[in-house]
This record gives C-alpha cells, sequence and structure tokens, in this order.
C-alpha cells in the first residue's frame, strides 16, 4: 500500500479492466467532482488525493495489471489526459500520447471486451453510437470532458496538475488477494453495491477456504451477471418501464427479488439482508464443517451463483418480449408491472410457462401470462394492495409444483384479494387514480377498434404521455342540474367514475383544462385515442352529456372490464 502520483502511476504500465468488473459507470457530477479536485490543487498549489486503485499483477507479463478496483477512475482519468492532450502542439502530444494512452500501438488501458473499441475509439477521437449502458456513459463522460477543457486557459500546466493527483495504490500478486482487499477499501467514485461486496465475499471464501478453487468460476459467473443487469437497465430506459429506469434501481434491486425464489427466509430483504443472509449461511458452514475441505461452503456458492444468474438471465428474456411482443409492452411499461410479481414473472419465464394455456375448463384461451396481468389490473391496481408473502411463498416453492398447481394458486390468489364482486363494484364506483387505467382505456380502445396496437403504435402512445381526462370537469363551471344532477354533491358522487373518464394526449389535455364538454370537442376529436374521438363526436350531436350518459358510458365500459379482466 502506497500514495503514488498519476504520472508515476501510470508510468510504464498498461491497465487490463478484467471481465468480472462492471462497465463504467461514472455520472457527469462524478466527471465534475474530479475537475474541481484538479482546480483545488492549482488553486492551493499542493498535490490532491482522489481515492483508492487495487491492482494485482499479471503473472505473464511484468507492465501489465488488472484493475480490482479503481476502474472508474483510472478511466476517466484517462479521457481528461487525452482530452488534454490532443489541445497541445505536436511535440507535446508525441511525447504525453506515448506515457499516457498507448505505447506502438498497444493501449494503455484496455477496458471490458464489450466496450473495448467504443473507449479506443473515443481516444482517438472517434465517437460511435452507444450499445449498452456503459457506452452511453463513457459517451456522455467523453463530451463533458471536452466541454471542460475547451474552457481551460492553460491546457498543459492542467495536465501537469492531472499528473500530481495521487491515489492510494494496492498492488496484490494475485487477483483473489485483490479482491479481498477491494473488499474493505472505501471507493470514493459510486458507493458499491451489496452485489459486488456479495461478489467480494464469495471470492473470499472461496480464496481463504476452498484454496481458491472456485475463484474464476465466481468472477466469470459475476461477471455475466453485471453484464446482464447492463443490458436490463438500458432496456428499462429505451422502452420507459418506470420501475427500471428509476436512477435508485440497481443490481441489488433484481438480488432482492431473485431472494424470495432461493430462500423463505424473509418475504421483503433488502439488499443489505441479503448480503448478510451470504455472509451468516457461509460462516455457518465454515464454523460446522467436519472436513478440511468445506465441501458444504462450495455447495453452497455454486447452488447460489448458479441460480442467481440464472435468474438475470430469464429476467432480461422477459423484458426483451416488451420489445417486440405489444402484451409484453403494456405489461411493463403501460401497466407498469409491480415489484413484488418481477420473481414470480421471471420464473414462469424459466418454467417456459408464461406463453402456456391454462387447463381449467372455460379458461383453456387464457395463458399464464394473462393471469399475471389479471392479477396486476385487479390486485395490484384497483385494490392498491400488496400481499408480498403470499406472492414469495409461491414464488420459492413453485420449481415443485405442477403447472395445474401454480395455475389453481394464481386463480385463488386473485379471489382471495380481489373477488369478482368486489371488482365489479369498483369499476362502477369511484375509479379515478386507479393507475390502471391508461392500461384499461389502451385495452378498452382496442375492443373497439377490433384491432390491436401494434409495437411501434403503443412507443409512440407511450411517447405522448396520456392522461385520464374529465370530461365534465372536477372544477366544473356547469350548474349540476342542469345536466341531470341534483347538485353539486350529487356530482361529485360521478365525477371520478368511469363514464366521466377517457385517455387523452398530455399536450391536448393542457390545452382544455376545465372547459365544458362542450369546448373540448375539437381536441376530442384531434386525439389519436378512438373512445376519445368517439364521445367527442356523440358530445357534438347531442350537444350536451348528461348524467345519464355518464351512466350509461360506465355501464358500457364496466362491463368491457369485467369480460376482460375475467375471473
Amino acid at each position: 500500500m502506497a500514495s503514488i502520483k498519476i504520472k508515476d502511476f501510470f508510468n510504464g504500465r498498461f491497465f487490463e479492466i478484467p471481465k468480472y468488473q462492471r462497465g463504467y459507470a461514472w455520472e457527469i457530477q462524478n466527471i465534475r467532482e474530479l475537475f474541481e479536485d484538479v482546480v483545488e490543487s492549482i488553486e492551493s498549489n499542493s498535490n490532491h488525493y482522489i481515492g483508492t486503485i487495487v491492482l494485482s499483477k499479471s503473472e505473464d507479463d511484468d507492465e501489465k495489471f488488472y484493475v480490482v478496483d479503481g476502474q472508474q477512475r483510472i478511466t476517466t482519468t484517462t479521457l481528461i489526459i487525452s482530452a488534454l492532450i490532443k489541445k497541445l502542439t505536436e511535440k507535446d502530444q508525441a511525447y504525453y500520447e506515448r506515457f499516457y494512452l498507448k505505447e506502438d500501438e498497444r493501449y494503455r488501458l484496455t477496458p471490458l471486451n464489450r466496450d473495448c473499441k467504443f473507449l479506443t475509439d473515443l481516444l482517438d477521437s472517434k465517437v460511435g453510437e452507444p450499445q449498452n449502458k456503459s457506452q452511453r456513459y463513457l459517451k456522455e463522460a467523453y463530451e463533458e470532458i471536452k466541454f471542460k477543457v475547451e474552457k481551460i486557459d492553460d491546457k498543459l500546466k492542467f495536465l501537469k496538475s492531472v499528473e500530481k493527483l495521487e491515489v492510494m495504490e494496492f498492488v496484490e500478486n494475485s487477483e483473489g488477494d485483490a479482491i479481498r482487499i477491494f473488499q474493505t477499501v472505501n471507493d470514493r467514485g459510486k458507493p458499491l453495491s451489496n452485489m459486488e461486496k456479495a461478489k467480494s465475499l464469495l471470492i473470499y471464501f472461496s480464496n481463504r477456504y476452498l484454496n481458491k478453487k472456485l475463484d474464476n468460476q465466481i468472477n466469470d459467473c459475476f461477471s455475466d451477471i453485471f453484464e446482464i443487469y447492463d443490458d436490463i437497465k438500458h432496456l428499462g430506459e429505451d422502452l420507459n418501464v418506470t420501475l427500471i429506469k428509476n436512477k435508485e434501481f440497481n443490481e441489488d434491486n433484481l438480488m432482492r427479488y431473485h431472494f424470495v425464489s432461493y430462500s423463505d427466509e424473509n418475504y421483503d430483504p433488502t439488499a443489505s439482508y441479503v448480503l448478510q443472509f451470504l455472509k451468516n449461511k457461509l460462516t455457518n458452514f465454515r464454523n460446522t464443517s467436519k472436513t478440511e475441505n468445506y465441501q458444504e461452503i462450495e455447495d453452497f456458492i455454486n447452488s447460489y451463483t448458479e441460480s442467481l444468474k440464472s435468474f438475470f438471465e430469464n429476467c432480461k428474456k422477459v423484458i426483451e418480449r416488451a420489445k417486440t411482443e405489444p402484451k409484453y409492452f403494456k405489461l411493463f411499461v403501460v401497466l407498469n408491472l409491480s415489484a413484488t410479481l418481477y420473481p414470480l414473472i421471471v420464473k414462469l419465464e424459466s418454467l417456459n410457462l408464461l406463453d402456456k394455456n391454462l387447463e381449467t375448463k372455460n379458461y383453456e384461451k387464457f395463458t399464464f401470462f394473462d393471469l399475471i396481468e389479471l392479477i396486476e389490473v385487479r390486485v395490484y391496481k384497483t385494490r392498491a394492495t400488496d400481499p408480498k408473502a403470499d406472492i414469495s411463498r409461491l414464488v420459492f416453492d413453485i420449481d415443485k409444483k405442477r403447472p395445474i398447481d401454480i395455475q389453481n394458486w394464481l386463480l385463488w390468489f386473485n379471489g382471495r384479494w380481489m373477488s369478482k364482486e368486489e371488482f365489479q363494484s369498483r369499476m362502477y364506483g369511484w375509479i379515478f387514480g386507479n393507475r390502471a387505467l391508461n392500461h384499461i382505456f389502451i385495452n378498452y380502445c382496442e375492443s373497439l377498434k377490433k384491432k390491436e396496437y401494434k409495437i411501434t403504435e403503443l412507443i409512440a402512445i407511450s411517447n405522448k404521455n396520456p392522461n385520464i381526462e374529465h370530461i365534465l370537469a372536477q372544477t366544473p363551471t356547469f350548474a349540476p342540474r342542469a345536466l341531470g344532477f341534483k347538485n353539486k354533491e350529487d356530482f361529485i358522487d360521478y365525477e371520478h367514475n368511469l363514464g366521466n373518464l377517457t385517455i387523452l394526449e398530455r399536450s391536448l389535455n393542457s390545452s382544455i383544462q376545465n372547459k365544458s364538454a362542450i369546448d373540448k370537442v375539437d381536441a376530442y376529436g384531434k386525439s389519436t385515442f378512438i373512445m376519445t374521438k368517439m364521445i367527442g363526436s356523440e358530445i357534438d350531436t347531442k350537444k350536451t352529456f348528461t348524467k345519464a350518459e355518464l351512466n350509461e358510458r360506465t355501464k358500457l365500459i364496466a362491463e368491457y372490464c369485467m369480460e376482460r379482466w375475467w375471473c
């Protein structure tokens, strides 16, 4: 362990990011903070410490080091130095490029295989189109660094200040030893996720008690898992899946979802709980092992890593279906499938059951996917409850159950938490605020057209951010009695019913606000939603929209809902 200046750190070395590492993940704010460190060191005329880096030596190349921890910092520093070098004189460019970027066409920094060419292209001023999350971050970092460098008056002076930045360096002879150090080091940029800590924990037990037997296997497994997670995050952001695109969503969420399929100890675990579970299990196996080979530790690590990787793979597979299959797009994007149901749908995907037809009489035309959607609409959105314990118990035992048993359990669950009678009652009552309404109305439009939306049409609809619109405004300017209501209180009893609601593009919705129903007709006519066009045409024909018409419309839509979400 030693404090070392960036100039000495790079001197004569070549760095490689091991494949089990995460992709590049620094955001613009991290870039700005690093620039502020350099500016502070210039202003105070002092050296500045920017964090820790853990390296392991290559066994076959004295100049090559694997970056076990610190790749974000090394990669960002390399991008900054590259941008500065491009602004220097030709003579200085040749010297600094050889020292920091590449020597005889060999790059000083080699990132993960999937990002290698993208980064080297950036270092050569070739900006490609990102194909994954880490490449998108790399491009954003490159562009932010270019903006910053353009504003620097003395580029060479700034570069020399970068050279004086200090890191705390740990260099170990083996990756296993380096990973053990990494587990205890406080990383300055992005805090370690519990998933990363879990990987380090498993490596530690393999390294310490299994004579490094599973080190490579664990590294390979987590390399795949982190890459799959990046793909899932990228999918969620591209498709606009609210749960996944959320800034707070990371691999720890998926580790939690997986846990309920792996253990029945906790039906709502935090990521830190999962990490502690792993520590407790491994420690217990160590303490109770009757032999020196610690077979229980080996079996547990194999079981957990295989199960975790399979869960991530199937999660990606099922979300990918939203790219091409309209019903999956509606489930994940429009309806926004609840987090509690992710373990269930992933397990059904792994068992190849989602597209399997049900076996019960009168339900043969429906599939397991339809059951998931039905439960989401009725239980999670309409009743707005979240029976996590029930779902977790099913998910934990699901591999042992026959399809007919899973089907019957899901039908029982739906009836337990939202009976047919209760669902019907809710469809006729106050429904505004039900988070399934966009999904309900989009499906209702398909019913009216007798044609399902194509995936391209659904994407276009999603991009228009449709809102739920009150036909008779919530702050009415009309006299309630003129439209068949007894008084204002009577209108309030009906204002949030299905019959007074429709779906409308946000831009159109904001243009009509509290206008009368008659004055909304033109905006309704411009909508792409057939149910909204139809009500606009009816209002234009009758020149009014009364309580009786509202109730009749409620009846029509409610009956559709009872048939569409069927049991």
